[in-house]
């Protein structure tokens, strides 16, 4: 009795891990934050050391590289702007940020106006 107990509590934690986790329509064009969305390189460019413009240069990011995930920005997103903003009022809000993203196991910084959402 107490092995059938311990299988469906396993059973219903494995379930509700399954249902509480995020789908991949999460990452992408309808994410609710911009972070932890996942984006495509629009241009060639550098994953820098820092958010400055004229910090050293890490790695290079090429036209069409997929998976290229947001960690953070300066300036900061407004969530309720991004939740409730078109698809072109997204892609403008990049437009003046420069993020911390995540490639490949490689972070770093790149302006947000050369990624765009998947």
């Amino acid at each position: 009795m107490k092995r059938s107990i311990r299988l469906l509590s396993c059973a219903l934690l494995l379930c509700a891990g399954v249902a509480g986790a995020p789908s991949s329509s999460m990452a992408n064009k309808g994410a609710q934050s911009p972070y932890d969305t996942i984006y495509v390189v629009l241009k060639d460019t550098y994953l820098r050391a820092g958010p400055e413009i004229n910090s050293a240069k890490k790695y290079p990011l090429a036209k069409g590289t997929e998976g290229v995930v947001m960690r953070w920005c300066r300036n900061e997103f407004s969530f309720r702007d991004w939740a409730y903003g078109s698809l072109s009022q997204r892609r403008k809000m990049l437009q003046s940020r420069v993020c911390e993203v995540q490639i490949n196991g490689k972070i770093g910084f790149v302006d947000a106006k050369y990624l765009d959402l998947m």
